[in-house]
């Protein structure tokens, strides 16, 4: 323990007790002792350390010898300890005498966290490899294996009872299942970013999740549903916790504070600056398990545990740090078929005036409603309704059925005068939204549709009111209305039952800052004024010029940054991923994207492509009325689409002799031609949802799973080549609208490995995608010798009776009946996640080659590139390795034109850049002489720039000369292939380490 110096910046109500030193390196996690005598404590020396809580002596320190200490948990006796550690592997020791007890294997991942269970019987441990697992701590053995989650899990929690497990993940989730079974239960679904913490409440009644999207989220257990969202944190929130009587939430971020937050009120009370590690993230903080009054917290860059006594009675009574305010947003859709009347319908709700209208190709979002409710102890809640208007036309509906979550109320809107059926839009959309409200899962918020007959004005609706009233009964719709835009008639109260089917008691609760508030107001004004793309510093800059914006101080932009990306979550704009550019009216990006739909479907041979170059150029049919003037403005609008595209797996990017093609699976329109019966088939999925999107996906995926190739696609079908031989393929068979049967047929030479895994992929991707309980598997069984098939009702009564096989009718070949699972010993969690990543990681360096290009067309760079001449072979090959994952080198063979000075175009490049890396050679830096890099080191310190020296192939250590570089954080490769070294150089230039992401 060290003498503790006073922080001017301590909020009132809290007093540092100790701090306690002795670390080398950052702490990753905390814990108490269940009697509060002691904390333990990991970090990435190596080491777990035991604390004394009253006097910060010191007790004893622990060196694993396996790696970096990254979690730390007490046994609820207190007798025993176990850390994780980042070689998957979860160290158990005895408190008194030191010794080790046991070392639970199995993750085949580093560990990020573990915890035990009430009783301390179990021991429960979250991990990279998308897995947590539950071992019984006296037999040290395996108990379950929790699969589900598709990123890396970062944290898992018990229940105060010990009967449900929580655990949160990089792929934006929380899931919470039975501790005794490993049923999933609970799945949560809200966050944008992924999700670095999950605790529960003393009582066990709610949860709360910490993420990467700046906020905290607090979901009730029983149900899964969301009740409220902490905004205020201007960076990743790595950890929230309980308060042992329930009152108070602390949260920890990478903005460099703690926040207090009362959970009576969800106001702010207290924030408590705290630096947080440059190179880490940490979820260090805890509260004193059975003292509400004491909290424990990481200081100095994370290498410090801080102790504080808490005076609740004045952080309960303090006012706000920061102005508060509570809102709630309520979404509500216009949805129909093309030419109904959605968009002049739209118009007069918001109490424009009718204007005709042609056919909406994007999506029209408005502010539908906004009022301020009164909540008692001078507290006001304000509810604001948006209004979403989305495209009808058939060909647009994969990508505007990506905008069917979150909705409170839909208005499905059909024309009864229409030549065509005049329902059968209102059959697709009615069933769309019930898959989409169904996907949710417990997270879905309560759904009110209504049936709207639009355009009477024409003439009352031709359909007969019994017909209506049963359709009505039938889908079980809450309400009809016949509506003329044009006329006004039924617009009144259509509104006003929208508005009062909103039930708001139900609606996740936001508390968030004023000045929030005042950024998203001045963000929603600007987009309604037609604003369309704008660097978002020219945005701030305009917003520091409005009424309401206050005095810039250092942490005004970030605020404001932050705010950007508030909004952003709600889908009203969209941050492009080059240029610094924000998009005010992101369903520019709907109209393009759904005419570059159409235009593949409608390609001469039905191959359902079209060349990258031409999407580029804008050169395929868009509507004129939706086209942008701006052909520099346009150019950029297509790399976002295309970027979208590949990101969403839409469409997939295939490389042909003249340049890249962008293949839409779902817009083929070649039959299979082997179908109602493809050879070899083995197996049929039934499923419901919406269909196209899933197809579209899987197609996609699968050609980027690492186990096959695409070999050839069809309106219905799919032919892969498995990478050790064989075909594998799929035949899509829609049966009706929503509903669909997929079959999975093998060549005669694909391995029964290659077999399982294609069978296995392509049911977890439908458990994903589809509505789980509509999927259902029939095993085909087919005799090998003269491929008689084997009726299912054959098979069933077989198997009922106790055989593995049956004799073939025709020729007495006896077929066995053993699913695949049965006749093959694999090691399935591994394998799929492996195919998983793959995929994840082919669709992610087509989308870095995407924003490659948007990135040089707006000249944006992201690392400076010194470097000495002899070096410059080996320095470009990093560059290109760089680019091929979306990070752009300002480098000078490319940057410096002729006749211009070195010195003078680097002070020019600086300010343009994020960050710096200074590499290396076996010769040295040649032209960069001592002073000059001394120089070059100090301004970019000043702008705040990160440094990294980057030691190339040969060098070990910094040179002599150089030995000023140490006290920066260095990347070294060992060979130019070093995928290691290169992602430790992505991490310091994006301050996102790669493998850490979903």
């Amino acid at each position: 323990m060290s003498k503790i110096s006073p922080d001017t910046a301590t909020p009132p109500g809290m007093t540092l007790r100790h701090c306690l030193r002795g670390h080398k390196a950052a702490i990753f996690g905390i814990a108490w002792s269940p009697d509060g005598r002691f904390l333990a404590s990991a970090s990435a020396d190596g080491t777990v350390r035991l604390w004394e809580s009253e006097t910060g002596a010191l007790r004893r320190t622990q060196r694993g010898g396996i790696g970096t200490a990254t979690d730390v948990a007490f046994s609820p006796d207190g007798k025993r300890l176990a850390f994780a550690s980042s070689d998957g592997i979860v160290l158990l020791w005895d408190l008194e005498s030191g010794k080790e007890l046991a070392r639970f294997k199995g993750h085949f991942g580093a560990v990020q966290s573990a915890v035990f269970s009430q009783t301390g019987s179990q021991l429960a441990s979250a991990s990279e490899d998308t897995t947590v697992r539950v071992w019984d701590v006296q037999l040290a053995r395996e108990l379950l294996t929790l699969h589900g989650h598709r990123g890396w899990v970062w944290s898992v929690a018990f229940s105060p009872d010990g009967k449900l497990i929580a655990s949160g993940s990089s792929d934006r989730t929380a899931r919470i299942w039975d501790a005794g079974s490993g049923r999933p239960l609970v799945h949560l679904l809200g966050h944008i970013d992924r999700i670095w913490s999950v605790a529960f409440s003393p009582d066990g009644k709610v949860i709360a999740t910490g993420s990467w999207d700046r906020t905290v989220r607090i979901w009730e257990v029983a149900t899964g549903l969301p009740l409220r969202m902490l905004e205020g944190h201007l960076g990743s929130v790595t950890s929230a916790r309980f308060s042992a009587d329930g009152r108070l939430i602390a949260s920890k971020s990478t903005d460099h504070t703690i926040r207090l937050w009362r959970c009576d009120t969800w106001l702010q009370t207290a924030v408590l600056p705290e630096p947080a590690s440059p190179h880490y993230w940490t979820s260090g903080l805890a509260f004193h398990p059975s003292d509400p009054a004491v909290l424990a917290t990481l200081g100095e860059h994370d290498t410090v545990i801080r102790i504080w006594d808490l005076d609740l009675d004045v952080l309960l009574s303090a006012s706000p740090p920061v102005p508060t305010v509570h809102y709630t947003n309520a979404k509500i859709i216009l949805v129909g078929d093309t030419g109904v009347g959605k968009t002049g319908l739209g118009l007069v709700l918001n109490g424009r005036e009718f204007t005709p209208t042609d056919s909406t190709h994007g999506r029209n979002v408005w502010t539908f409603d906004t009022r301020e409710v009164d909540l008692g102890g001078g507290r006001e809640e304000t509810r604001e309704t948006l209004l979403w208007d989305l495209a009808g036309q058939p060909g647009y509906r994969l990508v505007h059925q990506l905008h069917l979550d979150e909705v409170t109320v839909a208005a499905i809107v059909f024309d009864a005068r229409s030549e065509t059926d005049p329902l059968a839009g209102v059959r697709h959309w009615d069933r769309a939204l019930r898959q989409s409200h169904r996907l949710r899962g417990d997270s879905a918020l309560p759904l009110k549709r209504f049936l709207v007959c639009a355009r009477t004005d024409r003439g009352g609706a031709a359909l007969s009111p019994e017909r209506i009233k049963a359709l009505v009964q039938r889908l079980g719709f809450d309400g009809y209305f016949e509506t003329s835009a044009k006329e006004g008639r039924g617009v009144e109260e259509l509104a006003a039952a929208l508005r009062d089917a909103i039930d708001w008691d139900s609606l996740p609760k936001v508390s968030s800052t004023q000045l929030f508030q005042d950024i998203k107001a001045f963000l929603l004004d600007e987009k309604q004024a037609g604003r369309l793309l704008s660097p978002a510093d020219d945005l701030y800059r305009a917003f520091l010029n409005t009424t309401n914006a206050p005095a810039e101080t250092d942490d005004l932009q970030p605020q404001f940054d932050t705010c950007l990306r508030l909004v952003e979550s709600r889908g009203l704009l969209r941050r492009l991923s080059f240029g610094d550019l924000v998009l005010l009216q992101p369903e520019r990006l709907d109209s393009y994207a759904s005419a570059l739909v159409n235009a593949a479907r409608g390609e001469p041979q039905g191959l359902g492509c079209i060349p990258e170059e031409l999407v580029l150029q804008g050169r395929f049919q868009i509507p004129k009325e939706e086209r942008l003037p701006n052909a520099e403005q346009e150019k950029l609008l297509l790399i976002a689409m295309v970027e979208d595209l590949l990101r969403h797996e839409i469409a997939l990017r295939e490389y042909a002799d003249d340049g890249p093609l962008l293949i839409f699976p779902s817009q083929f329109t070649r039959d299979y031609p082997d179908a109602p019966e493809p050879h070899g088939k083995a197996v049929i999925f039934d499923f419901e949802g919406p269909i196209a999107n899933i197809y579209s996906t899987l197609c996609v995926r699968l050609a980027h799973s690492g186990l096959c190739s695409k070999k050839e696609m069809w309106r219905n079908a799919a032919l892969y080549t498995a990478q050790v031989g064989g075909e594998c393929g799929l035949w899509l068979r829609e049966i009706e609208e929503g509903r669909a049967e997929l079959t999975l047929f093998f060549g005669d030479d694909a391995s029964e490995e290659t077999r399982f895994g294609f069978e296995e992929y392509v049911r977890i991707h439908l458990q994903r995608r589809a509505l789980p309980d509509t999927i259902t598997r029939r095993r085909i069984f087919v005799c090998p010798e003269c491929e008689t098939p084997i009726s299912d009702l054959a098979a069933q009564r077989r198997r009922e009776r106790g055989h593995a096989a049956i004799n073939c009718p025709v020729c007495e070949t006896q077929i066995p009946l053993l699913d695949r699972e049965e006749r093959l010993v694999a090691a399935r969690a591994p394998a799929i996640a492996e195919m998983d990543r793959s995929a994840d990681t082919a669709r992610d360096r087509a989308v870095a080659a995407t924003v490659m290009e948007g990135k040089e067309v707006t000249h944006d760079f992201d690392v400076f590139i010194a470097h000495h001449t002899p070096d410059k072979p080996q320095v470009e090959d990093i560059a290109d390795r760089l680019k091929a994952r979306g990070i752009n080198p300002w480098i000078d063979k490319e940057q410096i034109p002729p006749g211009r000075w070195f010195q003078d175009v680097i002070q020019d490049a600086i300010p343009n850049v994020e960050s710096a890396a200074i590499f290396i050679g076996m010769t040295g830096l040649g032209k960069w002489e001592i002073v000059e890099l001394r120089a070059f080191i100090s301004q970019c310190v000043d702008t705040g720039m990160p440094v990294i020296p980057v030691l190339l192939p040969g060098v070990t250590e910094i040179p002599k000369p150089l030995l000023f570089l140490k006290e920066l954080r260095w990347v070294r490769f060992d060979s130019l292939d070093d995928d290691d070294a290169l992602d430790e150089l992505i991490w310091g230039i994006t301050g996102e380490h790669p493998a850490r992401l979903p």
